[in-house]
């Protein structure tokens, strides 16, 4: 499939082969600074796979980032009948508004397409993407779905690539705290125009009978801390 041309897309949700998982959802709120700036809320499908990532701020300072993420990752179709995945992300914000879809198989970036274009970055060439790439929401998945600290992993969202690994981790009073680092390895910053590229994540299970349930996410760079709390 060429990179260059966007493809027509024909939905095909694949139906579940084995025992069903139930769907299920899970809420954040998110903090910075003691106020709470909105909530993310991250869904899995009948299947118990990564479905969608839900996005709400309506408080953050003076309005700056107030908007909508919504993101979903299913198995699509192509014209020419192949099944890979489709990451579709749409942000709708006071700064801006972006569509970004990527299809991704096996690890490997296929095509992205990004609107509008001059949102577009030398990363939304997928030849200059490296292999073993995840989608945003598949990467949420990891973090929520590890049973402890979740192996290292790679996230391809159509503009940059980034690098997640856990560095150490410590257990106590029926909580694993993994300390992680986040590291844009390719591509723009997040934040423009602060243009931040590397981040500290603290991510806290609570351990019970019915295992490793993340209950935190703290995420820091030199400028703030920011909290996501179940």
């Amino acid at each position: 499939m060429s990179p260059k041309r966007p493809v027509l897309l024909l939905a095909l949700i694949l139906g579940s082969t084995g025992v069903a998982a139930q769907a299920e959802v899970h809420p954040f709120q998110v903090i910075l600074a003691g106020s709470a700036l909105g909530t993310i809320e991250f869904e899995t499908d009948d299947a118990g796979r990564p479905a969608a990532l839900h996005g709400r701020f309506d408080n953050t300072p003076l309005g700056v980032f107030d908007g909508t993420f919504e993101g979903t990752s299913r198995p699509v179709q192509t014209e020419a009948g192949e099944v890979v995945l489709q990451f579709l992300g749409v942000t709708e914000s006071t700064r801006k508004s972006r569509t970004i879809s990527v299809l991704h198989e096996g690890g490997q970036a296929i095509e992205a397409t990004v609107s509008p274009g001059e949102e577009e970055t030398e990363l939304s060439q997928v030849d200059q993407v490296p292999a073993g790439i995840i989608d945003p929401v598949e990467a949420f998945g990891r973090l929520v779905g590890a049973g402890g600290c979740p192996e290292p992993f790679r996230i391809y969202d159509g503009r940059r690539v980034v690098d997640v690994a856990v560095q150490s981790s410590e257990e106590a009073d029926g909580v694993l705290t993994c300390h992680a680092s986040y590291e844009v390895v390719a591509g723009p910053g997040h934040l423009s125009p602060l243009g931040l590229t590397s981040f500290s994540m603290e991510l806290a299970y609570t351990v019970g009978g019915t295992g490793f349930i993340l209950s935190e996410i703290d995420i820091s760079a030199s400028i703030f801390e920011l909290r996501l709390v179940r």
